[in-house]
């Protein structure tokens, strides 16, 4: 169980450390990408309002509060290398005709192709920024004149690509190098629950122990005074309870050891089916007395990798409990069979009634369904719960279902 609790607050930690980096390298990326396509726009603009060309020295001052933030200055200066380091062409066009192409900014476009590009945009775009191909553009209308502006975007493209590789690969190694130190920082965060159980545990064993002595004096006392007094009601009643107190205290004791699951006992291959089928038919006779069909369908010459006794300790259960709950001349149907790589048993029972919304509480500690019929069959409401544990502790799954009020059915899966 705390192995399980250790991994879990690992795993809900690096969760929360994975959505912190997550939302951490999608705002920067985020905050890149809108930054440089700003410094773009603002660009494309300045050559649009210059006719075409990219002064030196000029500054662009910037209205937009995000752009003050990350440029705290106000201002974005040209230096005088911009213009040579800055990749763009210019088309003029006068009422579908071009006036001026120019290209002497850029190598890799020619004016052929530089009038396609305009082209397209002229006859199927909207004046505005947009993109061609690697290519951001300003499409400006003055009149009966035109202007595009083209800009090479492809290095601001693998500058951004450059740099969502990078914080992404960072935010990996970052998530792995924490994961250590946080699976050994776990163990100490730990460690008080973990000695909270094992006192509980151990509270649970020594009263266990301290409890069975004073029992076995009141049984043996009353086993004199009826020798002496000869039987009455309220020794009957003191001896019935006594009994009881004695299988409530074993049980709180088995359960208390199945919650060590590290402490387990050696696994080891046996035939389920014939631990199941003799176990079961212990129940057969029962079954009989109380006027109950019980039905055992047994797969034969399965096996299972698991601990025997506890096995058939769980078995037991299922069916002592099936025994005692059925209603009178009901239905007990005991399955066993294969599942793909899994072998599933089914416990059914027809019953006098069970309320659908409160199944999942039949394995909580000391839960009765029926107060009054539980303690007239012995019952001490923690059966259910030693079955859980015992699946549990073979790393299967139980579930409890019902189709209407009058039956119930217990799915295991190992």
């Amino acid at each position: 169980m705390l192995r399980k609790l250790r991994f879990r607050f690992l795993g809900i930690t690096m969760l929360a450390l994975s959505v912190l980096l997550l939302v951490q390298t999608v705002a920067v990326n985020l905050a890149n990408i809108y930054q440089r396509d700003s410094d773009t726009k603002e660009i494309l603009t300045i050559i649009a309002e210059n006719n075409g060309v990219l002064p030196n020295n000029i500054f662009s001052e910037t209205n937009n509060y995000f752009n003050q933030f990350l440029n705290p200055f106000g201002d974005v200066e040209i230096n005088p290398e911009m213009p040579f380091s800055t990749r763009y062409f210019v088309v003029e066009m006068t009422k579908n005709v071009v006036t001026s192409i120019r290209t002497e900014h850029i190598a890799a476009v020619s004016e052929e192709e530089a009038f396609q590009y305009a082209s397209q945009v002229y006859s199927s775009r909207q004046p505005g920024f947009g993109f061609m191909g690697i290519y951001r553009y300003l499409y400006v209308q003055r009149g009966a004149k035109s202007l595009i502006v083209f800009m090479d975007f492809q290095k601001e493209i693998e500058t951004i690509f450059t740099m969502a590789s990078i914080s992404i690969l960072f935010s990996f190694f970052t998530m792995l190098s924490l994961m250590l130190p946080i699976y050994f920082l776990s163990k100490l965060a730990m460690r008080p629950v973990e000695e909270s159980i094992k006192k509980q545990k151990q509270f649970i064993t020594d009263a266990g122990h301290e409890l069975k002595t004073p029992l076995a004096i009141i049984s043996a006392d009353v086993e004199v005074m009826e020798l002496c007094d000869g039987e009455n009601e309220w020794l009957t009643s003191i001896k019935n309870q006594t009994y009881r107190m004695n299988g409530l205290v074993k049980n709180l004791v088995i359960l208390s050891k199945l919650g060590e699951m590290n402490e387990s006992g050696e696994k080891k291959v046996f035939n389920i089916s014939d631990a199941v089928l003799d176990t079961a038919s212990n129940f057969e006779s029962s079954a009989k007395a109380t006027n109950k069909n019980f039905e055992i369908k047994v797969a034969e010459g399965l096996s299972y990798k698991g601990e025997e006794v506890e096995i058939r300790q769980l078995i037991s259960i299922l069916c002592d409990n099936a025994v005692k709950y059925a209603d009178e001349g009901g239905q007990i149907k005991l399955s066993l069979y294969k599942l793909g790589k899994n072998i599933q048993i089914d416990m059914f029972n027809t019953c006098e009634y069970v309320d659908p919304d409160k199944t999942e509480r039949l394995f909580d500690r000391f839960y009765r369904a029926d107060d009054s019929r539980s303690r007239d069959t012995g019952g001490y409401g923690i059966g259910l719960s030693i079955a859980k544990a015992i699946v549990d502790k073979h790393n299967g799954k139980i579930r409890v279902f019902t189709t209407d009020t009058k039956e119930i059915t217990f799915r295991i899966t190992l």
